[in-house]
């Protein structure tokens, strides 16, 4: 069961912090990281700077969205409905401006990319650098991918206080029940009966996610045969139209708020399974897109009902968001902003990604 799986931490690596990093919150405590480095951080943590993508969207379920000082730029398309004043924080993109980060008084950097260059010119001007997000090819198992994320969003917890870490386990306590829900109802498919999944991440009908994302292991817990199951690389990557073709997926996921005509508008694609089944679909995407962070539980009950809608005829998806949105972002979610978002559509009714990337 899930909820008796331990969470395998790597060898712990004291990190010192200076005494000006210190001195904003008094006394500090130690947090662990996605790296299993040991980072003081201040009592109190009143500014933080999102330098990585997914950690927006935990500091506004945590109830911590004003303490930040700049984030990483993102499109996603429910990000500003949800939360209007996440559009006057300065957005970054790619590399943040260190020299800021000191003129903003920050305490706390959470960081993901160009990792060892971010650790160390954090630590050399003495903030507080963590780094955030589960690191692709260190996990081999479901399992493994959701302890993961869950430590992740932990450690948010522990850094932002008290209030904050009560938010991190009623997120978790609901990772683990609808992993129940779904994954045990999908555990019984045999395997030859598995459908076959390929996911579009996009710009490129042949951009993809790999063994190691979200897409992937959600997909697998939902009763997915992964199309990528055999590639060497993990996080990003594209495939071959040859490979599609001799995949010949079932099914079809198009993510990213990009069109489904990437795949429905190419004739090389016209004698692909899911083409010709009509079983082509957009996927929904929310305060983040729904191939990462928070939501991708979401994305997990999406798939087992698009992939197995005999199985989970129970399965609410208006009601689910519905509750996700109230319970962890304070968002009163109306049924036909919920039927819009499942739609893969934004508030306005559109399917865009301004951003393409």
């Amino acid at each position: 069961m899930l909820r008796d799986l331990v969470c395998r931490l790597a060898l712990l690596v004291p990190l010192a912090v200076s005494p000006a990093a210190l001195a904003a919150g008094g006394p500090g405590r130690d947090v662990v990281d996605m790296a299993g480095r040991t980072v003081a951080v201040p009592a109190e943590v009143r500014r933080v700077a999102c330098l990585e993508v997914l950690c927006y969207q935990k500091m506004f379920m945590l109830g911590a969205a004003d303490r930040i000082t700049e984030m990483t730029m993102t499109a996603a398309p429910w990000m500003i409905a949800t939360n209007p004043q996440v559009a006057d924080i300065p957005k970054i993109s790619p590399d943040p401006n260190f020299e800021d980060l000191l003129a903003q008084k920050v305490d706390v950097a959470f960081f993901a990319y160009n990792a060892r260059q971010t650790m160390d010119k954090l630590e050399s001007l003495g903030i507080a650098g963590l780094l955030s997000q589960p690191q692709d090819g260190k996990v081999t198992t479901a399992e493994g991918y959701i302890e993961e994320n869950k430590r992740s969003v932990r450690m948010f917890g522990r850094v932002l206080g008290e209030e904050a870490e009560r938010r991190a386990e009623a997120w978790c306590r609901y990772l683990d029940d609808r992993l129940r829900r779904v994954a045990t109802v999908a555990a019984a498919i045999p395997p030859g009966r598995r459908l076959k999944v390929y996911y579009l991440r996009g710009p490129q009908a042949l951009n993809t996610q790999g063994v190691g994302s979200a897409t992937y292991w959600f997909g697998v817990l939902a009763g997915a045969e992964m199309m990528v199951k055999d590639q060497a690389w993990t996080g990003r990557g594209s495939v071959s139209m040859e490979d599609l073709v001799r995949w010949n997926p079932d099914v079809i996921l198009v993510g990213r708020q990009y069109p489904v005509d990437l795949v429905l508008k190419d004739g090389r694609w016209a004698d692909i399974a899911a083409v010709r089944n009509g079983r082509v679909y957009p996927t929904p995407e929310g305060a983040f897109y729904w191939d990462g962070g928070l939501e991708s539980v979401l994305l997990m009950e999406f798939i087992a009902q698009k992939l197995y809608p005999e199985r989970f005829p129970d399965l609410d998806m208006v009601a689910e968001l519905e509750d996700f949105y109230r319970r962890f972002y304070r968002y009163p979610l109306s049924e036909a902003e919920a039927r819009l978002l499942l739609d893969g559509r934004s508030p306005d009714g559109s399917r865009n990604n301004p951003m393409n990337n």
